[in-house]
């Protein structure tokens, strides 16, 4: 529809609206084009980029001296504007905001109604100078004017009041009497509007009132009906001083009653902040809640946190459905709900999703309090919980942080809870853990190590140094094992027990065990012929498909000959192999590959697999070369590593001492007939380079 279509049909109605009270002094034609051009002016003023409300003051007075006269033409045109703004217009169909609206029409009423009195004013001016009778129709004039708004925007979304400088109501509209609950009271006629405003939102009120002697203002309130019940209302104020007297003024305001809106717009930011399942305090509020709580902590508060998991939650959602799942969720934050109400500040309970949930006590009292409040909760959840007929059992783990606020951070706090409840789960469930700053050291450098060793390895990080493994009857060297190292960029060196569980966990050990056997048997290529490397080998990659293949390609790839390339496993990953990598082991030592034990003595074996592995040697754990010697006679540390090595010589085994530190070491061992020694007494772990430059060149003279 064009602008032109659009303002004919809307004056047609318009004529027909005024007409039906009121006489115009123009033929129907005429009207209509006069109604059509005002219509124009209208829609440009609200329609545009920005709204023209004077548009509206000019148009209302306009209407005044067109003979537009009677309040009731005046509602109807209110009326009829404000059903015609409010529909959606153009392509794509856009809406007019409220505001909008309520400004061009409010300003359409003051102008027609200051309109009508200067016309009203003049007229008995002019009236004093004739006979009684005119003065007679010139008070009747007056009378009309003085309705002014009787009956204005009768039917129409908005209400209109004028009100007089003490702020008492002169006029309403039927809209407005309805707003207010007033149209089965007395008269409002000089009833205080300040007796209708809520008394929080008095002053608010007032304030907009002397906004809007220097102009329009407008402000959203709250007003109380007569039965006390409470309503939200927009008020757009404007105000004159025509007709008042000198000094004197008074105003217009339209209102709209907003009460719904505003419960749409709590209920929209109640669900923002609540678990829509549970009812709680969702993640965010509860963030913006400890964020509060730190931003308000005096100097010397505290500040503790319950960090809530529910035991084998998983398995009751699976095993029941999801329905039987959140229903018993709901009831877990209904008990959480009653655990912490007490009395005074109340800790807000939020759930952080899934089967997580959180207690924050701000001004916490100490520890005490916390843990107490854990124990409430592990008591309260012990009771199964019934769920379609079925009674199901129900434990948490929790962790427990409180701290000084100047101590910590927000994020912090919340991490620290977080570690808590994994060392509650850890530990066997259904218990909570207090955090522990030590222990959150400890696990903060494992996550950091977790974290970067695959990005070290990439770096050049790691490196390998090289110890010395020596032939116990002649001193001779026969080789050396390769140890790892990593200097670490902000933790320093660190030695392969801080991080090798880790890789190994992550299956990061694949990648770095096979760049060790690289570097490895690079290294020891360069080595005299008769000396070989030894590499240890874990659980994790023994159970990697094409161990075997990787191995071969490293040796042919390097140069080394399978026989100086010596692999050591623990006992334990041997008792653990299936038969995969028993097969591995087998290929490997066909290829020429020796295979030992590493550290042996130390597991819980029964030796069967002595039986039925590749075996080519033992290394006796250092914890037994320690204590031999002691005495002035043979103890009983003795005879055991003398049985060792008697049972590894029955079984055509070699054996390797490690940890040898002193000769006396050496000596017991040469006699009980180990094989091979290793330890600080013939040799630190050095630099691949290090051992080249000194190392190999007295093992060479010695050779």
């Amino acid at each position: 529809m064009t602008i032109e279509t659009e303002t004919a049909d809307l004056a047609d109605r318009w004529f027909a609206e005024i007409t039906a009270v009121d006489l115009l002094p123009l033929a129907a034609a005429d009207a209509r084009a006069w109604l059509a051009g005002l219509a124009a002016e209208l829609l440009r003023a609200v329609r545009g980029e920005s709204c023209q409300p004077e548009v509206g003051y000019d148009v209302g007075a306009r209407l005044a001296y067109g003979q537009v006269a009677s309040g009731e033409a005046l509602g109807r045109t209110v009326a009829l504007l404000g059903r015609h703004l409010a529909q959606p217009y153009g392509a794509p169909a856009r809406s007019l905001p409220n505001e909008r609206i309520m400004d061009l029409l409010g300003e359409l009423v003051r102008g027609h109604t200051e309109s009508l009195r200067e016309r009203a004013r003049d007229g008995q001016a002019a009236l004093r100078r004739a006979d009684r009778g005119a003065l007679v129709r010139a008070e009747r004039e007056r009378r009309i004017s003085q309705s002014r708004l009787n009956a204005i925007v009768n039917g129409a979304a908005l209400g209109v009041l004028v009100v007089d400088r003490a702020s008492r109501i002169l006029e309403a509209s039927d809209v407005a009497l309805d707003i207010l609950g007033l149209s089965t009271h007395r008269p409002p006629v000089s009833w205080p509007l300040d007796e209708i405003v809520h008394p929080a939102d008095r002053e608010m009120v007032a304030r907009l009132w002397q906004e809007a002697r220097h102009g329009r203002s407008r402000g959203e309130c709250r007003i109380l009906r007569p039965d006390g019940t409470p309503m939200w209302i927009v008020m757009t104020l404007s105000t004159t001083q025509a007709g008042a007297g000198a000094g004197g003024w008074f105003g217009v305001a339209t209102i709209e009653d907003i009460t719904e809106r505003h419960r749409l717009q709590e209920e929209v930011r109640f669900h923002a902040r609540h678990d829509p399942l549970t009812g709680l305090a969702n993640r965010a509020a509860f963030l913006d809640r400890l964020e509060t709580a730190f931003r308000e902590a005096g100097p010397s508060a505290r500040i503790g946190l319950c960090f809530l998991d529910i035991d084998r939650f998983k398995m009751i959602n699976e095993g029941f459905g999801y329905e039987a799942g959140d229903q018993l969720l709901v009831e877990v934050a209904r008990r959480l709900a009653r655990v912490v109400a007490a009395p005074g500040p109340v800790p807000t309970v939020a759930r952080m999703g899934g089967d997580e949930f959180v207690i924050l006590v701000p001004d916490s009292a100490g520890l005490d309090e916390i843990t107490g409040i854990a124990r409430r909760c592990l008591a309260a959840l012990r009771d199964p919980i019934r769920v379609d007929e079925r009674d199901l059992p129900i434990t948490c783990s929790i962790g427990v942080v409180e701290m000084a606020v100047a101590d910590t951070r927000p994020g912090d706090l919340v991490a620290a809870a977080d570690a808590s409840l994994t060392w509650a789960k850890r530990g066997g469930k259904n218990q909570w853990t207090a955090f522990d700053p030590d222990r959150g050291t400890r696990e903060a450098t494992r996550g950091l190590l977790s974290r970067s060793m695959s990005p070290g390895l990439a770096r050049g990080e790691f490196s390998l140094a090289y110890q010395p493994i020596v032939d116990l009857r002649d001193a001779t060297m026969a080789g050396a094992e390769a140890l790892l190292r990593w200097d670490h960029p902000h933790l320093g060196p660190t030695r392969p027990g801080e991080f090798i569980d880790l890789a190994e966990d992550s299956g990061f050990i694949v990648e770095l065990g096979q760049w060790v056997l690289e570097r490895a048997c690079e290294v020891a290529r360069d080595w005299p012929a008769h000396m070989f490397v030894s590499v240890n080998l874990s659980g994790r990659q023994l159970r990697e498909p094409g161990l075997v293949k990787v191995v071969e390609r490293i040796l042919a790839r390097t140069g080394l000959p399978a026989q100086r390339l010596q692999l050591e496993l623990t006992e334990s990953v041997l008792m653990d192999s299936g038969g995969r990598q028993v097969g591995a082991l087998h290929e490997l030592n066909a290829l020429g590959v020796r295979i030992v034990i590493d550290d042996f003595g130390t597991g819980w074996s029964n030796f069967a697999y002595l039986s039925t592995m590749p075996v080519r040697g033992l290394k006796l754990a250092g914890l037994f070369v320690a204590k031999l010697g002691k005495g002035t006679e043979p103890g009983r540390d003795d005879h055991l590593v003398e049985a060792i090595v008697e049972f590894a010589r029955k079984l055509r085994l070699s054996v390797t001492a490690e940890g040898i530190e002193t000769s006396e070491q050496a000596a017991a061992l040469r006699a009980f007939g180990a094989d091979l020694g290793q330890g600080h007494l013939f040799g630190e772990p050095v630099s691949a380079g290090k051992f080249a430059a000194t190392t190999l060149p007295r093992a060479c003279a010695a050779s």
